[in-house]
């Protein structure tokens, strides 16, 4: 398996069925998002913003992070990024005022080489700063964003898991225990404590199978076609996904791992199925980035009615979204690697943007990041 960024292993001992959760469950009819219907719609026209702006960051860090960080989370006028890849693990900060470099964090005690990889990051933003677990001992170390320095260690109560939590200090952290008998979802709150929890019997799933992420500082879960939010003690759904037979599920999952191990190429096994790959979400609205056929679509939908209100098409499978924008008599821009908190969307410049933009050359516009309302 060359070409897919995956992480096996990690969501392999997840295995889910539409079941029922033992905690509640939000009766609102939720809206119907057809995504096999919807396959084959055309890209369309750049997707029109409003109040768009701008800011390059500047280049005091050591060295280039921009191609793989992602947007974590904004706190006031901080952007805060978390990269990830084999040489580094960090978390980077900058002003979204005026972009300028504020620090950057990493787990305790690591020199250059030598990170921890960031398993979850929450960031706190009404005393600035951030919560980083600490998976190989029962901690969480908590970070100031203004001075990227330790400020104190929390204890938390174990839980035999590795898989990604998700969620935010504002609604709860979500961390995914597998049981024999399906799954349980520890919630804590900011101070890790434990707030609640949510049972699903007979929950089984996989890599592909499973969606569990987050969509801004939200944690967000699947369970057979309907997509929900994670509430302490409760599953809220917020939209139906119908794939038909373009679905992967529990049923036929194992079939397609073993044919991947196997060796054979995962772009040509996988491009008969429609797999999401990232959620965004803020104010009714939901960008939901899918791949099938060996092409990524990021689809805006209107989460009032289904509609489909705007879809990009690319070719790039390790970005975890793009969309193209046109506000405020700016130029299109390709905007990737898109996060939404509190109506706001922000996004990195992509490098494949032609041109110049606020009189930036492109080379050094995938150092910049957009932000705007839908």
């Amino acid at each position: 398996m060359k070409h897919l960024n995956m992480t096996l292993g990690v969501i392999a001992a997840m295995t889910f069925v539409a079941c029922s959760p033992s905690k509640t469950v939000d009766n609102n009819q939720p809206a119907t998002l057809d995504l096999n219907k919807n396959v084959s719609v055309e890209a369309t026209a750049p997707l029109a913003v409003a109040d768009l702006s701008f800011v390059q960051l500047s280049n005091d860090t050591v060295d280039a992070f921009f191609k793989n960080a992602t947007i974590l989370d904004v706190a006031g006028d901080t952007v805060i990024l978390l990269e990830n890849n084999p040489m580094a693990s960090r978390l980077i900060m900058y002003s979204l005022t005026d972009g300028s470099y504020l620090g950057q964090i990493s787990h305790q005690g690591q020199g250059p080489g030598e990170y921890a990889r960031i398993i979850g990051a929450f960031v706190d933003g009404s005393n600035g700063t951030v919560l980083l677990p600490d998976f190989n001992t029962p901690a969480v170390n908590v970070y100031a964003l203004a001075s990227d320095s330790l400020v104190n260690v929390l204890s938390r109560e174990f839980v035999p898991s590795v898989i990604t939590p998700t969620g935010g200090v504002e609604s709860c952290i979500n961390v995914a225990c597998p049981t024999p008998d399906g799954l349980d979802i520890i919630q804590y709150d900011r101070t890790y404590a434990i707030a609640d929890s949510i049972s699903v019997p007979g929950f089984r799933g996989g890599n592909f199978s499973t969606l569990w992420l987050n969509a801004g500082t939200q944690g967000v879960f699947m369970i057979g076609d309907t997509i929900y939010t994670l509430t302490p003690g409760e599953l809220n759904p917020i939209a139906i996904a119908p794939r038909g037979d373009m679905a992967i599920t529990p049923d036929n999952e194992d079939d397609i791992m073993m044919e991947l191990y196997s060796g054979a190429d995962d772009i040509e096994v996988l491009k008969p199925y429609i797999l999401i790959r990232d959620i965004q979400l803020s104010d009714s609205k939901m960008l939901i980035t899918t791949m099938t056929d060996a092409k990524k679509h990021s689809d805006l939908y209107d989460l009032n009615n289904g509609r489909l209100i705007y879809r990009n098409t690319y070719q790039t499978l390790d970005k975890p979204s793009m969309i193209v924008v046109d506000g405020d008599g700016h130029k299109a821009l390709q905007v990737e690697r898109l996060f939404a908190k509190n109506g706001r969307w922000y996004g990195i410049v992509s490098e494949d943007t032609a041109g110049e933009i606020n009189g930036i050359p492109t080379a050094d516009t995938n150092c910049a990041i957009v932000t705007f309302n839908l």
